[in-house]
């Protein structure tokens, strides 16, 4: 059990880099953007947590709406569910403007 929630915090810190912004719920069901402030985390023996703007401490991933985009496959034809931001950006295309901005910097 222990090594299956550290694979999923692994995979939430992989697919959302701090910056993130992501839909969380309150307490009362309400929704709100909030940037991911960190990575996530372990708290006792199988709660993950991670911190946002705006909310102290680390609040549980468990309550984050993941929002999915469209995206098309020119080459087989497809359309596929991915994984997306709260604007419904798709996190590959993040990803892929994380790796051209840390070319850039590291090219300097």
């Amino acid at each position: 059990m222990k090594n299956k929630i550290k694979e999923a915090v692994e995979v939430f810190n992989d697919l959302y880099p701090v910056g993130t912004e992501l839909i969380v719920k309150d307490d009362f069901g309400k929704k709100h953007i909030r940037k991911l402030k960190s990575q996530a985390w372990i708290v006792g023996r199988n709660k993950i947590v991670a911190s946002f703007e705006g909310i102290s401490g680390g609040y549980c991933i468990e309550r984050i709406q993941h929002v999915q985009a469209y995206k098309l496959n020119f080459d087989m034809g497809i359309t596929y569910l991915v994984p997306a931001d709260a604007s419904g950006t798709p996190m590959s295309q993040i990803h892929q403007e994380l790796k051209k901005h840390c070319r850039i910097i590291t090219n300097h």
